[in-house]
């Protein structure tokens, strides 16, 4: 691969991905397909060895912060992993303790309060409609807690049925397929009736947004109606083994409202995803369908866990399957947001102008792509990229004769 000199001094090469005449770097700032000859690193259409919203990150590795929180730079989330370790460190700590009504409180609340602020952090609030928020938050919390209340008995009766019994199969389906996919559309609704408002941004990481807080709403409203009841169990519940409240609490406080929050997610990043309709080397049908086909896979993953719940097997075992699934399910959003950001519609691309990469903190040329880091200018938030833009760096000119 050959490098020119511009008329400007900025060398240049030519992607040997799409093939246009672009500033020399690690990087295409196009495409964000790789410029330099390393060994491969999987198909071009996925880039797996460097996130878009991390560039640090493998695609297949399932961090959580991330995954859950892609407008932030890799600084910024630091507070964001110790809250997570902080949600989970109050998972079992009061489960150790045996105190339902705070492990209860820490299940149902703590990921949806720390997805709230981030959208603060991130300026998601100057970027997406607050009432398309609210919308989604309010339905999500509301949809929760009429779905528990319509079919909480029933999935009460459910537990305890051994699969052996006459109307196993009647219960397994019922409760363990039926109930929970009916959840799952349920959590859905919020984001589908925000995309039919005709929302005036298109940005994949909005849909992304909507979809998340719906869905850690519907998760905390359902999780506080249907173990509601053990309130009234007393400060401390003695007779209760440390066990059962530490599978209680990882599947209530971490995989369910992971696994949700990723359907959600993924289901708002594939009905906002808007393709390059006008660019030869883009296919927005394909994308859009492969990001449809992830979005199927990770409902189909979450009612299918939810069998397990059900069918009378060992708690550890079925904790250990949640865990699983749900490590399985955030290596599919992080596909599916590669794959957005890579091949989404671009802002304008003003390539003679600087700007700094809140990632790399690189003063790189403005385009779709960090040249020096890979990372998509959309994985920043909108306000973010218009501060940059309206403050940007000063260009240092060599003085003459010097």
């Amino acid at each position: 691969m050959s490098t020119e000199a511009a008329p400007d001094g900025v060398a240049r090469v030519v992607c040997p991905v799409c093939e246009v005449d672009v500033p020399a770097g690690a990087f295409c700032g196009l495409c964000g397909g790789h410029l330099t000859s390393k060994p491969s690193r999987g198909p071009h259409w996925l880039r797996q060895d460097t996130f878009g919203a991390a560039p640090n990150e493998s695609v297949l590795v399932p961090s959580i912060a991330s995954s859950l929180f892609p407008h932030l730079p890799n600084r910024s989330r630091t507070p964001f992993r110790i809250g997570l370790v902080l949600v989970l460190a109050g998972l079992v700590g009061f489960a150790f303790l045996r105190l339902p009504a705070a492990l209860i409180t820490v299940a149902a609340l703590g990921l949806p309060l720390l997805f709230l602020l981030y959208l603060s952090e991130s300026d998601v609030f100057r970027d997406v409609s607050v009432a398309a928020l609210a919308v989604a938050g309010i339905l999500g919390a509301g949809f929760g807690v009429g779905w528990v209340l319509l079919t909480g008995e029933m999935v009460a009766r459910a537990y305890g049925v051994p699969i052996a019994a006459g109307l196993a199969i009647h219960h397994l389906v019922r409760e363990g397929v039926i109930i929970p996919a009916g959840g799952m559309i349920l959590t859905l609704v919020p984001t589908l009736l925000v995309r039919l408002s005709q929302p005036k941004s298109r940005e994949s990481l909005d849909g992304f947004v909507i979809g998340a807080l719906a869905a850690l709403t519907f998760s905390a409203g359902a999780t506080l109606t249907r173990l509601a009841p053990q309130f009234a169990t007393g400060l401390l519940a003695h007779s209760r083994p440390v066990g059962g409240l530490l599978v209680e609490a990882g599947i209530c406080g971490a995989t369910i409202p992971l696994t949700a929050a990723v359907a959600g997610g993924l289901v708002g990043v594939a009905l906002w995803f808007k393709g390059q309709d006008g660019n030869p080397h883009e296919h927005p049908g394909w994308t859009r369908a492969q990001l449809w086909l992830l979005a199927v896979l990770v409902v189909l993953i979450y009612v299918g866990v939810a069998v397990t719940d059900i069918v009378g097997m060992p708690q550890m075992q079925m904790l250990a399957i949640h865990v699983v699934m749900t490590a399985v399910v955030l290596v599919l959003l992080r596909i599916a947001l590669q794959t957005a950001l890579l091949h989404e519609a671009r802002d304008p691309i003003q390539e003679d102008e600087p700007l700094l990469c809140v990632h790399c903190e690189h003063v790189v040329p403005d385009m779709a792509f960090c040249p020096a880091c890979g990372v998509a200018a959309r994985a920043s938030s909108r306000s973010s990229r218009k501060d940059r833009r309206d403050s940007r760096p000063v260009r240092q000119v060599a003085a003459e004769g010097s």
